[in-house]
């Protein structure tokens, strides 16, 4: 999150988004969300989640689009955390002081999933509500003209340039080639579509082996593959935490269980699932680009071993084109 909108969010615009959605005051807990600002409490008697967000990052039809997938596919049996009306009946609104915009959700009892640590059949359900997602959003002409961004107008692509420092010019360098080689691939019903666009084990969660999808305010329009990749992106250990052959085993474990759920309930081309590693190495790039937009560097030193090794990883991955994980997609 930029600076100057983390300086104009205050006491006050928190109070007036809470007071809109009858959440107790000092119900409210921050939980640290990277691109909004995100909260726990209490409503009505029951959890909620309440979000904030400046719109320099949403406009408000592209909120309401969002609201408009989550309560699509939870119409369609989708397991999604959906939207709560304010006290006067709206989805989304407009905080007085500062520009932002105010939602709130359902908070679902489940934890957050732990990579490398959970069930098969946890898996197996991520992949078959994905797939179940994709099918929907090929099918439902709702869904083909929400206002979302296309896959390339996420924010850390676009201002990737003005993110990173100059002796990186060579990730946008390479970020361009993979750019123009994304955007001559096909765009049709049965690739492209709306889709979640950030799964990852923080935006699911784990109720006894069953799954709740959350936080869809990175929906775009963009090919389901991506939504195969990025959590596989997440999912794999970085080589400072395991390396070599259990590496490689942790994919295949995670990756073989989604396609297993995924492929009941949605049908992709094996020629899709061998663009994989281009569309983990898209996210890359936008990690790269968030890191360096929203990281200290100033206070490397303080930061966790994980957070520099990943990063040299990244870099490294990207300068001499290394693959992310040596594996066929394609099965």
């Amino acid at each position: 999150m930029e600076k100057h909108v983390k300086e104009l969010f205050t006491e006050e615009v928190l109070h007036e988004a809470a007071q809109k959605f009858n959440i107790i005051q000092s119900s409210l807990q921050d939980l640290e969300g990277f691109q909004n600002f995100v909260y726990f409490g209490e409503s009505n008697g029951t959890n909620v989640v309440l979000r904030i967000t400046h719109k320099s990052h949403r406009t408000e039809k592209e909120i309401l689009s969002e609201i408009d997938f989550i309560n699509h596919l939870s119409s369609h049996h989708v397991s999604v955390s959906k939207a709560i009306t304010s006290i006067h009946g709206k989805f989304v609104e407009e905080i007085s002081d500062g520009g932002f915009y105010a939602t709130s959700f359902e908070f679902s009892s489940g934890r957050k999933a732990k990579i490398a640590e959970e069930s098969d059949l946890f898996y197996q359900r991520i992949g078959g509500y994905t797939g179940k997602m994709h099918n929907i959003s090929k099918t439902s002409n709702l869904i083909h003209k929400l206002n979302r961004r296309q896959w390339h107008e996420k924010e850390f692509l676009i201002h990737m340039k003005e993110y990173l420092p100059a002796e990186l010019s060579y990730v946008m360098d390479q970020y361009e080639i993979l750019k123009r080689k994304l955007s001559q691939l096909p765009k049709n019903t049965d690739s492209y579509g709306m889709i979640h666009g950030d799964l990852n084990h923080g935006n699911y969660l784990n109720v006894e082996d069953d799954v709740v999808f959350i936080d869809f305010d990175e929906a775009e329009y963009s090919w389901f593959v991506s939504d195969i990749a990025i959590p596989l992106f997440y999912e794999i250990p970085i080589p400072w935490v395991v390396d070599g052959k259990q590496r490689l085993e942790i994919t295949k474990r995670y990756y073989y269980n989604f396609m297993d759920g995924y492929v009941k309930e949605n049908t992709i081309d094996r020629t899709w699932l061998e663009l994989i590693p281009d569309f983990i190495n898209l996210r890359q790039f936008g990690v790269v680009s968030a890191i360096y937009r929203s990281y200290n560097f100033d206070n490397y030193n303080n930061w966790s071993d994980w957070d520099k090794e990943a990063l040299k990883f990244y870099l490294n991955n990207i300068e001499h084109d290394i693959p992310y994980i040596d594996m066929d997609f394609s099965r």
